[in-house]
């Protein structure tokens, strides 16, 4: 038998009787084509997206911020976004058990926070929005404790990254304009 022929064998031999390979340090390599279509790709943080044949696949993960609701400054409004059913915050990360539904704590009433200047409207601060995407114990009682007004919140301690700065400003809509949080009329608020 010629090298040619031998060759061809061995491929032929890979198409009816497929080995899993395996690189050097043991772990186990992508599949072969012939392997595809019996392939399922499970994908790890910081892994290439991949196709139902295996090969990369290079679309994005995500929608583009043009596409979703803006509030009425310009910047997206996640909770609309929610409630529009264009994102599905997850309940858990990768292997955690998900959260049933009847498990879930009823969000707190809204707290209306005081502003400590005269001129500035009070803060609304809902608490629905926040328990969609977080649990209780990422904010309580770490970052603010569990009585109204029992945390000396100021807007200078948000702006170097404590209190609502935690999240705002990184990974939240951003806090250049007052008047999204500091929403509530002092007058509205006595009522």
């Amino acid at each position: 038998m010629s090298k040619s022929h031998l060759n061809w064998f061995f491929i032929a031999l890979l198409l009816f009787f497929p080995v899993v390979a395996f690189a050097e340090d043991g772990s186990q390599m992508d599949p072969a084509p012939a392997e595809w279509k019996k392939y399922e790709f499970k994908r790890e943080p910081g892994q290439f997206k991949r196709d139902r044949t295996g090969m990369i696949d290079p679309t994005p993960d995500v929608i583009t911020l043009k596409h979703l609701p803006k509030d009425g400054y310009g910047f997206v409004d996640w909770a609309q976004s929610i409630r529009d059913g264009i994102i599905q915050p997850r309940d858990f990360i990768l292997e955690e058990t998900p959260v049933k539904e009847e498990d879930k704590p009823a969000p707190a009433p809204d707290v209306i926070i005081k502003s400590k200047l005269a001129f500035m409207p009070d803060v609304l601060f809902p608490h629905a929005p926040h328990t969609t995407w977080l649990k209780c114990s990422t904010c309580h009682p770490k970052i603010f404790k569990k009585k109204a007004g029992a945390t000396p919140i100021t807007m200078a301690g948000i702006w170097k990254g404590q209190f609502c700065g935690r999240c705002h400003d990184k990974v939240a809509f951003p806090t250049r304009n007052c008047f999204k949080c500091h929403s509530v009329q002092r007058d509205a608020a006595k009522k």
